[in-house]
């Protein structure tokens, strides 16, 4: 039989385990939100640095641009 006195301490007990459980999935969820921000972030600037290319390609080929700029 368990006593009267380890019963607050079980559930108690419970209620650390299930906070850090918690607290950990957040952490989790937290770390791989920004990692995929970060590499969205990424991405974007990829695909800025590319139109750059593509439009000082274009303005240097109709020669609005000097070689090499």
């Amino acid at each position: 039989m368990v006593s009267v006195l380890a019963e607050p301490r079980r559930r108690r007990a419970w209620v650390q385990i299930a906070s850090a459980m918690l607290s950990g999935n957040s952490l989790r969820q937290t770390v791989h939100t920004h990692r995929a921000s970060v590499h969205q972030a990424v991405k974007l600037a990829a695909a800025l640095l590319r139109g750059a290319r593509v439009t000082a390609g274009l303005a240097e080929s109709n020669g609005c641009l000097l070689p090499g700029l």
